[in-house]
């Protein structure tokens, strides 16, 4: 029986960033000055690979395990994927993110990108703190181009608050953003094409703004309204399943299926195992028949993921 193990987060800078994951999640970052937006949790990116922190695979890189140890680890049935198949990080917005969309199948392909689809878990958010997810219904495509090309897209995208505990499903193609004052945990694809829309007329310190994709976008946007419209769209999601489960103290936590791997997310709470403790917003690897974690608090909610 294998034990759960994690990696060594990756921080990324990100003009929108803070430093919430220290003063919320209590975590040491590099440094008290830096804006760290991202924390790239697991990751099987050649840009920002994930080294094992503990066990048995300690120090060992992510994609060697994939490569010379996957169907030990992960489990079968993984052929088809050249990579570990998920990215999970935690995110810091200080400030908006841009409002920007992920491309569908076809669209990637047609601009060389990758397919990204994704779930947002709320771990905090301010109380004026605001997602924006979907285009007015009455938008078209030549209505968007001229908004984002104007400065004023807020007056097309949709926004909702989202509490504590509340998560989001945001597929491939659909318009969206974080709004300032918000830490998520992000479960998406092994994938990092972003095309941005949008960028709140944000400059930075030499006055220069971000680049923006306004093609690939909206050639994104306009596959995923062709999708939409069959209504099983929303509701197949072949890429990962995720499992809220909510653990009293001193109960334990084995995934559903032995023979696969599964990523744990701590959503609230703790988990422990085998001497180590994980809290807030940590991501676990659970292997090939894992042993169990259990909860050091109660009402601890567990994230189980798996592909």
């Amino acid at each position: 029986m294998m034990q759960p193990f994690r990696f060594h987060p990756i921080y990324q800078p990100r003009i929108w960033g803070g430093q919430h994951m220290r003063t919320l999640l209590g975590r040491e970052l590099p440094d008290r000055e830096t804006a760290y937006g991202e924390a790239w949790e697991i990751s099987d990116r050649p840009e920002a690979m994930s080294i094992v922190k503990e066990g048995e695979w300690e120090g060992l890189p992510l994609h060697r395990l994939w490569e010379e140890h996957r169907e030990e680890i992960f489990g079968p049935g993984y052929e088809r994927f050249p990579r570990f198949p998920l990215l999970c990080k935690i995110l810091d917005a200080r400030e908006n993110l841009s409002v920007q969309v992920h491309p569908p199948e076809r669209t990637a392909e047609a601009w060389g990108g990758e397919v990204k689809n994704e779930v947002w878990y709320v771990l905090h958010a301010e109380p004026d703190a605001l997602i924006y997810g979907g285009m007015e219904e009455s938008a078209t495509e030549q209505d968007i181009y001229r908004a984002a090309d104007a400065g004023r897209m807020e007056q097309l995208i949709r926004s909702a608050h989202l509490n504590a505990g509340e998560h989001l499903y945001i597929p491939a193609g659909l318009v969206h953003a974080i709004g300032a004052g918000h830490l998520i945990a992000e479960i998406q694809q092994n994938s990092d094409t972003t095309y941005r829309l949008y960028d709140w007329n944000r400059t930075d310190a030499s006055g220069r703004g971000r680049e923006l994709h306004l093609e690939q976008a909206l050639d994104s946007i306009r596959e995923f309204r062709e999708l939409s419209r069959d209504p099983r769209y929303l509701s197949d999601t072949p890429h990962f399943t995720s499992r809220e489960c909510r653990l009293d103290s001193g109960e334990r936590f084995i995934p559903q299926d032995p023979s696969r791997f599964a990523v744990l997310t701590v959503l609230r709470g703790g988990v422990a195992w085998d001497g180590r403790e994980a809290r807030q917003g940590e991501f676990i690897l659970s292997p090939v028949r894992s042993a169990a974690v259990t909860a050091t608090e109660g009402d601890t909610v567990l994230l189980s993921t798996t592909v």
